[in-house]
């Protein structure tokens, strides 16, 4: 960015060419539609462009470039005046598989995979559900992995404040999926 910044159109598309995937891949997690995230990567992307004359290196680039599409998403929401509508299954259905139960031993078989399909549609949906200042957060923080200071820097809020809408975001999770999936909370019925 700072060689962009200095004239260096190439860096600059490269650097677009390495970002992209991110911001596409966060767009989703947020439950943005196919289109609206085609669309948001590229207002975003277009944005960076356009500030990389006034770009300081106060924060992780990562950070500078969320914060843009964040608050794309949130005018999209705006403009929507609803909620995004609820998503199908994943494109990638091993992405959320670190938040979903696995067999302890041995590659999953064809009903394993479906159920891990099952859960990952779920998952997902449970996501797209959750209050939208629960929802970045647990985004930023689990999809993203982004650390809390940085996630507060960037909403302009309070680390403590990161903590506690997580917390609720997870508690809301576990509650949801618990219902469809009682062996999640460890009190099947």
């Amino acid at each position: 960015m700072v060689a962009a910044r200095g004239g260096d159109d190439e860096a600059f598309e490269r650097l677009a060419l390495r970002l992209r995937a991110a911001v596409s891949r966060f767009l989703r997690h947020l439950g943005c539609s196919e289109a609206a995230v085609e669309d948001m990567t590229q207002e975003t992307l277009l944005r960076l462009w356009s500030a990389r004359g006034s770009y300081e290196e106060r924060a992780a680039l990562q950070t500078y470039v969320f914060t843009i599409a964040h608050n794309l998403w949130r005018s999209h929401l705006r403009r929507l005046s609803t909620a995004p509508p609820p998503m199908g299954l994943p494109s990638d259905p091993d992405e959320l598989d670190r938040l979903l139960l696995r067999p302890p031993h041995g590659p999953p078989g064809p009903e394993a995979q479906l159920l891990e399909r099952y859960r990952a549609f779920h998952l997902r949906q449970a996501i797209v559900r959750l209050p939208w200042r629960q929802r970045i957060v647990f985004v930023l923080a689990q999809m993203e992995g982004l650390p809390y200071t940085q996630i507060a820097s960037m909403l302009g809020i309070a680390e403590g404040t990161v903590k506690s809408r997580m917390h609720r975001a997870l508690r809301s999770l576990q509650t949801e999926l618990a219902r469809e999936f009682p062996e999640l909370s460890g009190t099947e019925e």
